[in-house]
């Protein structure tokens, strides 16, 4: 991890409610969609595409100092970017995935969202943000997934 580098994103995903903002996830072989509730309590749905490898899981809020990117600025409650990313770099050197699937010059980033209770990360070539009032997370991810389907 000696070049890796955490970027934090700024002014493009919205803001990620601190307590409950119970991240959910749906997913098919291409795509996953994160939702959560933001600061305004509304419900965020982040779509990425081309999603190679995605995980939730630990550490949570009390825990993110045993994160392996702690000392490199991970934040609660807030989205990164890892540069250099070791699990990007090891899907490339075991599979060869990234660079037999870059076509039309896709770029694939690592993405860190800090949750409360837990850490989302995935790898994805794009993303699509949209914001939704008066409607649960779990709710919304069902209405996603019905009409992707």
């Amino acid at each position: 991890m000696r070049d890796t580098k955490l970027i934090l994103i700024e002014d493009t995903f919205p803001e990620i409610m601190v307590g409950a903002p119970c991240p959910m996830i749906f997913a098919d072989e291409n795509v996953v969609y994160l939702s959560y509730y933001d600061v305004e309590d509304d419900v965020a749905l982040i779509k990425f595409d081309h999603c190679f490898e995605f995980r939730m899981g630990m550490p949570g809020e009390d825990e993110i100092s045993k994160s392996p990117y702690c000392g490199l600025g991970l934040l609660n409650f807030e989205t990164h970017y890892v540069k250099n990313s070791p699990w990007l770099n090891e899907l490339e050197s075991k599979y060869k995935v990234i660079s037999d699937f870059s076509r039309n010059d896709r770029k694939y980033i690592h993405y860190v969202f800090t949750f409360h209770d837990r850490t989302f990360e995935c790898i994805s070539s794009g993303y699509s943000v949209e914001k939704y009032t008066g409607i649960s997370v779990k709710q919304l991810l069902i209405n996603a997934a019905t009409s992707s389907a």
